[in-house]
């Protein structure tokens, strides 16, 4: 062994001196009194030859040289392999001696390598075993959490005094997430808190970096868990809500024989194969709605009715009528605090069918949606919210017998409550036609036109310069059956919109001649444009000083 390490200081890799030097250590641990030395630490779980080799690369691949030496045969998938199989084979004396080693100020036997591995040393040997990513799986050492917490608080030998894992960690991150994400992972108790002695933040900071490399990776229900605990005790919304996300769909390509013996589904008795598949959907369903609650909190509204989309369908598909209307009803209000009514009515309008006969429930999310938009000024919105309401308590009413009455109350509030917000924006609500509605606000609006600035808006500023459309040069006439439309001079992920006032022949003239745009270097889409109910509500939007973020955290609908 001293003949080898010497040559791993002196010779290049793949040299040929070097590889006689591992030849000669291979045999000399294969042969009987060799192997005698190998046995007492290890259980092997494959032929001596190939036991021996694998040992010796995990030990080469903890030095620079040998790395280099061992990536020309092996693979580092290959070796992280090996790294999970050794670990597992470790006599129970020999594990217990290593962990126990990190808890001493000196000699922890734990090391990061130059590759950014962590080792740790054999005990009584020279050996070490690079970890990788495996060696710290369920299938490795499948560390507790006292254990890994030992692991962080350690001392890696050859860093300065007080130094531990956990302060190297954040430099090991981009080149290998996934041993910083089991190691804090098998630090994470039940309830998502850590052991005493941890730097919760430092921790946090791993647990962030190392959860943000692997987004893309769905990995294994059993490492995300925990994760997804320890990020809802810090308070960390975004990555709970993604955590969440993922787990929902882990459960969701779970095959029923992968789960079949869970201890969730054991406990219920014997199970058929639609039995797990319903648990897996469940589960799914179940994580989604943690997901949008939490993507709620992290003020991220569409992502949050993006997720309780997910779970409505699913519940819906499992025939639990109750979760899917209160998560399409909770889809529906995360919607309305950042989109207008024609993106959030479909959801709307499933929420109000889940609900079925449930006239109370309609009442409710309807003007919980409807209390949404008039807090952003949306009183278009607030108002085609109660008018949908309206025609379905209308529906409900002719079959409802005893209900009758009250269901015509409702729909008498829906109605009163649709015209005030057309009256709060200077509107007459018995004016069935959108496009004369739009010249009406245009005309209640010509002198706001005239400022320099135009009619400003959350986040959009409108331009109408000299009362004419500036393409066609047809100029504003509110007695003209003419329909305006909104242009959209800049690009759609602009912080601030810009928008102008055209008619609806321009438009269509662009859009049949295939025209570019006529502010930007690109073909004009028709997405450029912004018509109907959208643009009656962007001109007629009034300013609040509510602020939208207190409906992002509204209580959830059961």
């Amino acid at each position: 062994m001293q003949t080898l390490q010497d040559r791993l200081q002196t010779c290049a890799p793949g040299s040929a001196e070097l590889t006689r030097a591992i030849e000669r250590v291979e045999a000399a641990f294969t042969r009987s009194d060799g192997w005698r030395f190998i046995k007492r630490c290890f259980e092997r779980d494959v032929d001596r030859d190939a036991f021996v080799r694998r040992l010796l690369l995990s030990h080469l691949s903890t030095t620079p040289t040998g790395l280099e030496h061992v990536r020309h045969a092996v693979s580092e998938a290959r070796l992280d392999a090996y790294a999970t199989q050794l670990t597992r084979t470790l006599r129970p004396h020999i594990r217990a001696e290593i962990v126990n080693r990190w808890s001493q100020p000196d000699d922890t036997g734990l090391h990061v390598t130059q590759g950014k591995f962590i080792a740790v040393g054999v005990p009584g040997t020279d050996l070490r075993l690079s970890l990788m990513d495996g060696g710290f799986s369920f299938g490795g050492l499948n560390l507790t959490q006292t254990e890994a917490t030992q692991l962080l608080l350690a001392h890696p030998e050859g860093t300065p005094p007080g130094t531990t894992l956990l302060d190297v960690m954040p430099d090991l991150t981009e080149d290998h997430p996934v041993a910083n994400f089991r190691i804090v992972g098998a630090a994470i108790g039940a309830d998502g808190s850590l052991l005493p002695g941890l730097d919760r933040d430092a921790v946090h900071a791993v647990a962030a970096a190392a959860h943000d490399a692997l987004a893309r990776v769905s990995g294994v229900l059993a490492e995300r868990e925990p994760l997804a605990r320890f990020f809802e005790w810090m308070g960390d919304d975004r990555r709970t809500a993604q955590s969440r996300q993922i787990i929902a769909t882990i459960h969701s390509a779970m095959s029923a024989p992968e789960n079949g013996g869970a201890d969730e589904i054991a406990r219920e008795g014997p199970a058929t194969l639609d039995d797990v598949r319903r648990f897996n959907d469940v589960r799914a369903g179940e994580n989604r709605q943690r997901a949008a609650f939490h993507y709620a909190r992290a003020a991220q509204p569409r992502q949050a009715a993006a997720q309780y989309l997910e779970s409505a369908r699913i519940f819906a598909a499992a025939g639990d009528r109750a979760m899917a209307a209160g998560n399409y009803a909770n889809a529906a209000e995360r919607l309305a605090t950042c989109d207008p009514f024609s993106a959030m009515a479909d959801v709307l309008a499933d929420a109000i069918n889940v609900y079925g006969n449930d006239f109370r429930a309609v009442s409710m999310i309807g003007s919980r949606c409807a209390d949404v938009f008039a807090g952003r000024g949306l009183h278009i919105s607030a108002a085609m919210v109660h008018e949908l309401v309206f025609v379905r308590l209308g529906m409900l009413r002719r079959g409802a017998g005893a209900d009758a009455r009250a269901i015509a109350a409702l729909e008498a509030s829906h109605m009163a409550k649709a015209q005030a917000h057309f009256a709060d924006v200077g509107l007459a609500a018995s004016d069935m036609n959108v496009a004369s509605l739009i010249r009406s606000a245009i005309d209640a609006r010509l002198d706001r036109f005239d400022a320099q600035e135009g009619l400003r808006g959350d986040g959009y500023t409108i331009l109408f310069e000299e009362h004419s459309d500036m393409i066609s040069a047809e100029e504003f006439d509110r007695n003209a059956p003419t329909e305006w439309v909104l242009l959209r001079r800049g690009e759609a992920t602009a912080r601030h919109q810009i928008f102008e006032l055209v008619t609806s022949a321009t438009r269509a003239r662009l859009m049949a001649s295939g025209s570019r745009h006529p502010y930007l270097q690109q073909p004009l889409r028709a997405s450029d444009f912004i018509e109907g109910t959208d643009a009656l509500d962007m001109l007629t939007a009034t300013v609040h000083k509510a602020s939208p973020e207190r409906f992002v955290h509204a209580r959830e609908i059961a």
